[in-house]
């Protein structure tokens, strides 16, 4: 009888829907979500040495070096790991380096390897999103992005306000994207040759991809 992987990875390029798809996943199988980009900018808004410096990395659309995004997030993950609670992460791991760091911290708690699921969309579409996206900032639980009424209502009621993240500007996108095919995709490629990598078409509709996700998830086996 196969068991949900206690560790997911959603993994994509800039705007491919990780964060909602793992929003949505976190939801149905009772998982915990993790934003890595929430808990950088969590650290950003800090008047600290650390955090001044991981604003500027991010607001330029740069990523921070592998030994601080692993110890930001094993930091912020600790609480999760000692109740036992899963996992689902998007914006993790973002460099081959980082991954080892991530994976290894996993599999020395008990947690397995991870499950990574790569949300497969083309740069036009990629640029299409980014100049379109809305997102509500500064709000208690995180950023996040705003599509409905009811988002931005939740938007309200957690004193966030709605606007475009720095990142998102169409000349930073080009470095974002710069920035994951030469950082980012070598991790998605190792995890392929590893044959743990999961694909999923990102291009679907927001309901068809969380679907896809969903069955790729049930029909994994470690």
């Amino acid at each position: 009888m196969s068991k949900l992987p206690k560790v997911i990875y959603i993994m994509g390029s800039p705007g491919a829907g990780k964060g909602t798809q793992a929003e949505m996943l976190a939801k149905k199988i009772g998982y915990k979500q993790f934003s890595t980009g929430n808990a950088f900018r969590e650290v950003a808004a800090k008047n600290s040495d650390l955090g001044r410096r991981v604003k500027e990395t991010i607001d330029n659309g740069y990523l921070a070096s592998p030994e601080m995004a692993a110890e930001i997030v094993m930091t912020a993950v600790k609480k999760h790991l000692e109740k036992g609670e899963g996992l689902v992460f998007d914006g993790t791991p973002r460099t081959v380096p980082e991954a080892k760091i991530v994976d290894e911290f996993f599999v020395t708690n008990n947690y397995g390897e991870p499950l990574p699921i790569y949300l497969k969309v083309d740069k036009e579409e990629m640029e299409r999103r980014n100049s379109k996206r809305v997102f509500c900032l500064n709000a208690k639980g995180g950023d996040f992005p705003v599509f409905t009424k009811d988002d931005k209502a939740k938007c309200e009621e957690e004193g966030g306000h709605e606007g475009r993240r720095p990142d998102d500007d169409p000349e930073k996108f080009v470095t974002r994207w710069d920035e994951f095919q030469k950082q980012t995709y070598p991790v998605i490629e190792g995890y392929r040759q590893g044959d743990i990598l999961r694909e999923v078409d990102g291009m679907l509709s927001i309901g068809e991809v969380h679907e896809e996700v969903i069955r790729v998830v049930y029909s994994f086996e470690r």
